[in-house]
C-alpha cells in the first residue's frame, strides 16, 4: 500500500483495541508482548504472517505501523491492503448499510434521489432511536433530545458500489465487561437504538408478508410497535423503497462490542421489494391518525377532580385549548402530581403540562403526564 495522505488519514482513525478485535476475530493469535509497552506481536495459526500492533496513537510512526500491518494482514488474507485498512477503521462502529437496487448502470443516482435517499435514512434511524425512548406509533421525532443526539453521533461513511449503498456510522462504545457477564450490563443507547432498527424492520417485514398473504391488517402492524414499528419507520421505509424500487438494510456490529447471545448475527438484513411501498404507506396512515399526539404540550384550567378515598391517585379534568376549541381533558396523576393539581384547582391557578393526547369517543385523555407545572398569581 502507498503511504499516500488518503491510506494515512485513515489509518489515524484506526484504534489498537479495533486492531486487536480485528485480528481476534480473523483468527490472528496475540504471541506476546512487544518490547514491553510498546505493542503487541501477533500470528497466523499456519505462520503465513506476523504483525505487530502498536499499543498507542500516541507513537509518532502509528499511522505507518497501520499501513504496514494492513500490508501483511492483506498478503496473508489474500485481500487488498485498502479493504483491510476500511474494516480496521469499522472496528469500534456499528456500520448500517442502506442499499437501493435500482440505480443507473453506473452505481449513480439522480442528485434529487440523492437528497432524498439521506433524508429518508436519517429518518429511517431516528425513528428508531425514538421508539427505542418509548415505542409509541407515532413520534414527535425533533421532541426526543436523546434520539436527536443519536442522530448528531452518525457518520456518513463513502458510498461503494453495488447498485447504490450508502454507508451510516454510529460509533458506540467497547465492551468492557467479560463474555458471560454482558447480560449483566446495559448496553449504550447507539448499539441499542441499532438493534431496534434491525427489530422494527423486521417486525415491519413480518406484517407485511401477513397482509400479503391475505392473513393480516393493520393490525399486524399495531400489534408490533412494541418491537419498534411506528408510523415514522414505515412512512421512511416506504419512500426508500419508491426511490430505490426496493430497499435493503443491513446492520454490522462493531468487532469492538461483539452481539450478545440473543443478537449473535454479525451482520443483519431485511429487505423489501417494491410492492411493499404501498402496504407500508397504507398502514403509516392508519398508525399516525389514530388520534394520539406524542410528547403534546397543553395548557388550562382545573375544572374537576376525582379521587376515590383508598387510591393515592387521582383523576382531573382539565380545560385546554384543543385544535382551537376549548376541550376537556382527563388524564390521571400520581399522588405528588395530583397534589399540585389540586392546589392549582383550589386557586384557580393555570397549569401546563405535557403527555400523549388521544381521543377516546368525544373525549380527550392525557397519558403519560409529565413534566406539570402550576402557574400561580406571580407568573407572568
Amino acid at each position: 500500500m502507498n503511504d499516500d495522505s488518503t491510506g494515512s488519514a485513515v489509518a489515524e482513525t484506526v484504534t489498537p483495541l479495533g486492531v486487536h478485535a480485528y485480528l481476534a476475530a480473523h483468527g490472528w493469535t496475540r504471541t506476546g508482548p512487544y518490547r514491553v509497552d510498546r505493542g503487541d506481536v501477533y500470528r497466523r495459526p499456519d505462520d503465513r504472517g506476523t504483525v505487530l500492533v502498536p499499543a498507542s496513537t500516541r507513537f509518532a510512526d502509528y499511522p505507518v505501523r497501520i499501513l504496514q500491518l494492513a500490508e501483511v494482514v492483506g498478503r496473508t488474507e489474500d485481500r487488498r491492503p485498502s479493504a483491510v485498512l476500511a474494516d480496521l477503521s469499522l472496528a469500534a462502529v456499528d456500520l448500517i448499510r442502506v442499499r437501493l437496487p435500482r440505480a443507473h448502470d453506473d452505481h449513480s443516482l439522480a442528485l434529487d434521489a440523492g437528497v432524498d435517499l439521506l433524508a429518508g435514512s436519517r429518518r429511517l434511524l431516528l425513528a428508531a432511536a425514538c421508539s427505542t425512548v418509548r415505542p409509541r406509533r407515532q413520534f414527535r421525532a425533533g421532541r426526543n433530545e436523546r434520539a436527536s443526539a443519536y442522530i448528531s453521533s452518525v457518520r456518513l461513511g463513502q458510498t461503494e458500489p453495488g447498485s447504490f449503498i450508502v454507508n451510516l456510522r454510529v460509533p458506540v462504545s467497547p465492551a468492557l465487561a467479560e463474555p458471560d457477564q454482558t447480560h449483566l450490563f446495559e448496553p449504550p443507547f447507539e448499539r441499542r437504538a441499532n438493534r431496534t432498527l434491525v427489530a422494527g424492520l423486521r417486525a415491519v417485514r413480518e406484517a407485511t408478508d401477513l397482509v400479503n398473504r391475505g392473513e393480516g391488517d393493520i393490525w399486524a402492524f399495531d400489534a408490533r410497535v412494541q418491537n419498534g414499528v411506528s408510523a415514522n419507520l414505515c412512512t421512511a421505509a416506504a419512500e426508500l423503497i419508491a426511490i430505490g424500487g426496493g430497499l435493503e438494510v443491513s446492520v454490522s456490529w462493531a468487532l469492538t462490542r461483539p452481539p450478545s447471545e440473543e443478537h449473535d448475527e454479525q451482520r443483519s438484513t431485511v429487505i423489501f421489494h417494491l410492492p411493499d411501498a404501498q402496504v407500508l404507506s397504507e398502514a403509516a396512515r392508519i398508525l399516525g391518525g389514530r388520534d394520539e399526539r406524542v410528547d403534546e404540550r397543553i395548557e388550562g384550567y382545573v375544572s374537576s377532580l376525582v379521587r376515590d378515598q383508598s387510591e393515592p391517585e387521582g383523576r382531573a379534568t382539565i380545560k385546554a385549548v384543543i385544535d382551537g376549541a376549548l376541550t376537556s381533558v382527563k388524564a390521571d396523576f400520581s399522588p405528588s402530581e395530583y397534589s399540585e393539581i389540586t392546589r392549582a384547582h383550589d386557586h384557580r391557578w393555570s397549569v401546563s403540562l405535557e403527555g400523549d393526547l388521544r381521543r377516546e369517543g368525544q373525549r380527550w385523555h392525557l397519558s403519560n403526564p409529565r413534566d406539570l407545572t402550576v402557574m400561580d398569581g406571580n407568573d407572568p
